[in-house]
């Protein structure tokens, strides 16, 4: 049994609860203008020039969802939020995300957060909304062992209000054409496994997809996994690239691909899962396989619009 280090960490940072059909609806395959996985490149309402450390712009991504525990200290009674890892935003009141940032958290306190982007100030133009997770729905083949199946739904107990900043992603569908090299995972996990606290700004790696058969010889010849390793079909992988990754605290993160011939639309085809360096050159990151598990997320979907 090899070990597997999931990426996440901990550090600070309205319809009823059966929502008709139509509410519920996820990003379908139809590409049309402002339906899902539309991105702003140059930002909402402003642009941050000469960013150095793989920034984002304001209102970027606009499904990308903060994971966030929500503690209290009793003897103080003070209040705050950790952030745990982060999710994609497939409807209104519907969160994607990765399994394993659950299994020490239970759904009485985990908040969903839309349109954050500093995590430590509040200037923002439009500010972030925090919703309650109702049910924490994860897939019934999840090991927690080896992480195979390492997907969960988040409902939530009222639907975000969308707007410029804050929207949801497109499922993965066979018709779409992507552009694997230029695939992006964003995130408020570490930009390198010595850093010692995690960036307050959205970050945004660019990295490209990486077919199973040269992921799992990388992961055979350049880690300790073995030439015995096989890569689970629940998996996908991204990266490769010196310095170039999702590291700690972006469990659950978004991985997604450009739609060719759609300009800045984006379908999602990974959720950050685990890996065994952070930015090795020929070491890529491991994801849950998106595409493979739409089925089942469709499947879930439907049976809380009845």
């Amino acid at each position: 049994m090899f070990q597997i280090h999931p990426r996440e960490i901990y550090g600070n940072f309205r319809c009823s609860s059966r929502c008709d059909a139509l509410q519920r609806t996820i990003a379908t395959e139809q590409h049309v203008s402002g339906l899902c996985g539309v991105s702003n490149p140059k930002g909402i309402r402003l642009t941050v020039v000469n960013t150095q450390h793989s920034e984002s712009q304001f209102g970027e991504f606009p499904w990308m969802v903060a994971i966030l525990s929500h503690s209290c200290i009793d003897t103080s009674h003070t209040c705050g939020h950790t952030l745990v890892g982060g999710g994609s935003l497939l409807a209104p009141d519907v969160v994607l995300t990765a399994a394993h940032i659950f299994t020490t958290f239970k759904n009485d306190n985990v908040v969903a957060r839309a349109g954050e982007w500093d995590s430590q100030n509040t200037f923002e133009l439009l500010k972030h909304q925090d919703r309650e997770v109702k049910e924490i729905n994860i897939h019934p083949d999840f090991n927690s062992a080896n992480g195979f199946y390492d997907i969960a739904l988040l409902i939530l107990s009222s639907p975000f209000d969308l707007d410029e900043h804050i929207g949801t992603i497109c499922l993965p569908s066979p018709q779409a054409h992507l552009d694997l090299n230029k695939c992006i995972v964003t995130g408020w996990g570490r930009l390198k496994l010595d850093d010692l606290k995690s960036p307050n700004i959205m970050k945004k790696i660019e990295l490209p997809f990486v077919n199973r058969t040269k992921c799992q010889e990388q992961l055979r010849d350049n880690t300790h996994l073995g030439q015995y390793f096989e890569l689970h079909e629940s998996f996908v992988c991204a990266g490769g690239e010196k310095d170039k990754d999702a590291c700690f605290g972006d469990g659950g993160s978004p991985l997604v691909c450009p739609i060719a011939n759609y300009n800045d639309r984006y379908q999602l085809v990974g959720l950050v899962s685990w890996g065994l360096h952070c930015g090795a050159e020929n070491v890529p990151g491991v994801y849950a396989n998106v595409r493979m598990m739409v089925p089942w997320i469709r499947h879930e979907i439907r049976l809380l619009s009845e």
